[in-house]
């Protein structure tokens, strides 16, 4: 049991063996069912996630339509509220198949970081872990053709390309889905 978690923190930069065993035993076994919406803009919480396996994704609400962000089947969620600072959540967080994972409450992790300072730069490396992997998402928007996003999201996440998620996988290429359909089907001919 949380043998996925503990390796992700052993290889982090800023850890070190003695001192994450505390900050192990802070996370918490959850399990999320296929639906659930775990983070909205009107309900979040202070909680750090790391999803084992499942799929988890987090999207945009405009109306009649929902702009996935992001599509993730291990890693870390952080929280869509703000902790740090006094920011509301803007995104929601749902699970398209049964999943499990760990939550970590910030509060806990910050008593911990009072007590242990390393706990304060593993959630920072966690954090910018975040950050780029959001920096990352924002150049593939910036491909400016459709096959070349389609390709680009192919050689970074193979395995999610062929999940039967056509619609929401449209939405994070942020191309329509008749156009990703036949995208999908020119590459797999060749």
């Amino acid at each position: 049991m949380k043998e996925n978690l503990i390796e992700t923190l052993k290889n982090m930069r800023m850890a070190e063996p003695h001192h994450l065993e505390e900050l192990i035993h802070a996370f918490i076994p959850k399990s999320f069912e296929k639906g659930l919406l775990l983070s909205t803009p009107e309900y979040s919480f202070p909680v750090l996630y790391y999803i084992e396996k499942g799929l988890a994704r987090g999207y945009f609400d405009s109306g009649d339509n929902q702009h996935t962000a992001w599509i993730l089947e291990e890693g870390f969620i952080l929280p869509s509220a703000g902790y740090f600072h006094d920011a509301d959540s803007i995104e929601y967080i749902s699970f398209l198949e049964h999943s499990t994972g760990y939550a970590l409450n910030l509060n806990k992790a910050d008593e911990l970081g009072r007590e242990n300072p390393v706990v304060y730069r593993i959630l920072l490396e966690i954090y910018e872990q975040g950050l780029h992997q959001s920096k990352e998402r924002e150049l593939m928007l910036r491909i400016t053709h459709a096959a070349d996003r389609y390709l680009y999201f192919m050689q970074s996440h193979p395995k999610l390309v062929h999940l039967p998620i056509h619609n929401i996988l449209a939405s994070l290429l942020n191309i329509q889905a008749k156009y990703l359909y036949k995208i999908k089907q020119y590459y797999r001919r060749k």
